[in-house]
């Protein structure tokens, strides 16, 4: 399933079984495997243990998850399923020292996640939005040792509109971590785009609905990736 601007009432269901779709796109080359429990993320809990064990199971690369990672029991439980990193964002703003405790308990294993709309925080499945600036809560993450940033443009999410180039090159430059770009890939050009800021510390990109819409398939997305290597 994917949602337009994090909005359940725009989501749209490509398939059933999320192993299979897993399956598929470890066949065609993925490296690793992005995951988002969206029941989890508006709910404050994971929702879908069951869905994402399946998929730890069906594929022999990282999954990365996120969506209601909220507390450490939350955390146990996934990484007893197999799941190699997670993603946390609320407990970012509503309890940084306890995300701190997190990103020291799990070094390299957690990633920060900063979705934003109009440059202010979203958290609570981005149905909250705050007076945060997406760039302060960025300056804090190295300090409270997170491993990475995946940074989410929510006006873009889901859109197809193209990649927010000018927020994503803001936030990696107010931050010293490497930083996952996220949000509105429409073309191979998004991606040729990101590469330019690869100096400022943009190590990747998630992909979601350009490759289920059918705009460019994942080998070419890859081969992109790695056209400056």
């Amino acid at each position: 399933m994917r949602l337009r601007q994090g909005r359940p009432d725009r989501a749209k269901v490509y398939a059933d079984d999320p192993s299979e779709i897993a399956k598929l796109w470890r066949s065609v080359g993925a490296e690793i495997l992005h995951v988002v429990d969206l029941d989890g993320a508006f709910e404050g809990s994971p929702c879908n243990l069951d869905a994402i064990e399946r998929v730890v199971k069906a594929v022999d690369i990282p999954i990365q998850l996120g969506g209601g990672l909220r507390d450490m029991r939350a955390l146990r439980k996934v990484f007893d399923l197999g799941v190699d990193r997670v993603v946390i964002g609320t407990i970012l703003v509503t309890d940084p020292d306890f995300a701190k405790s997190i990103f020291l308990a799990h070094p390299e294993r957690v990633l920060a996640g900063v979705d934003a709309k109009g440059g202010r925080v979203a958290i609570a499945g981005w149905e909250s939005e705050t007076n945060l600036e997406a760039t302060a809560l960025a300056k804090t993450l190295e300090k409270l040792g997170a491993a990475a940033v995946v940074y989410t443009d929510i006006a873009s999410d889901g859109m197809g509109s193209g990649i927010n180039y000018t927020a994503t090159e803001k936030l990696a430059d107010a931050v010293g971590l490497p930083v996952i770009a996220s949000g509105g890939v429409a073309s191979l050009e998004d991606i040729r785009r990101l590469l330019v800021l690869e100096g400022k510390g943009v190590v990747g990109v998630i992909i979601g609905t350009a490759l289920y819409e059918g705009n460019f398939t994942l080998e070419e997305a890859i081969r992109e990736g790695k056209s400056a290597y």
